[in-house]
């Protein structure tokens, strides 16, 4: 395409520095638990508090940006792929309520997942064809927050999801599609 063709339909849209409707909004200095930070993110009606440098975490099954960040809380926005498949796995170190919304049931919350519980299906989810917005409310105990997805033990998403938990875990356990943040490479634990 020659580039001093210009189409005569474009339009560029200029950015505008606008007032932070949250400077006068009152951020607690830390929560107690996962279900306290939940509570009040829900109770102030989700607001957005990136991280200063936010970046986009792509995975295999899904796409994930931080949506608020205080300290060791934050929330993660994951788009769901279609036809995901959900390994069975833990969080290592991280404690976390999963949100889920639309596929015409609404907005439901899962338990809280603590150290130790393993979730996810083990199988392609057939029934969400379209894929599907999930919010990912999390206190990290161990660490200053990243995603989630690099928090990890039990088999794994594929390569872009192993790339993402050694990005963040240099020398951590995986064995082909299997990775456990919780051990070194030599099979000696971590403590999390």
């Amino acid at each position: 395409m020659d580039k001093k063709y210009i189409d005569p339909n474009y339009v560029r849209v200029p950015f505008k520095n606008m007032p932070n409707p949250f400077n006068n909004f009152c951020v607690p200095e830390s929560w107690e638990n996962v279900e306290d930070f939940s509570n009040w993110w829900i109770g102030e009606k989700m607001p957005m508090q990136f991280p200063l440098n936010p970046e986009v975490f792509m995975s295999d099954d899904a796409t994930a940006i931080c949506l608020f960040r205080k300290g060791r809380f934050q929330v993660e926005l994951y788009l769901i792929h279609p036809m995901p498949e959900v390994p069975v796995h833990e969080h290592p170190g991280v404690e976390v309520i999963k949100v889920r919304t639309g596929l015409g049931r609404g907005i439901t919350f899962s338990d809280v997942l603590r150290k130790d519980q393993a979730h996810g299906s083990g199988m392609k989810l057939e029934a969400e064809k379209q894929g599907f917005p999930l919010i990912a409310i999390q206190h990290w105990l161990t660490r200053e927050p990243t995603t989630i997805a690099s928090m990890w033990k039990g088999y794994t998403a594929g390569p872009k999801h192993r790339a993402l938990i050694q990005r963040f875990n240099p020398g951590c356990f995986i064995d082909g599609d299997y990775a456990d943040i919780t051990k070194t490479q030599e099979g000696e634990s971590r403590e999390f």
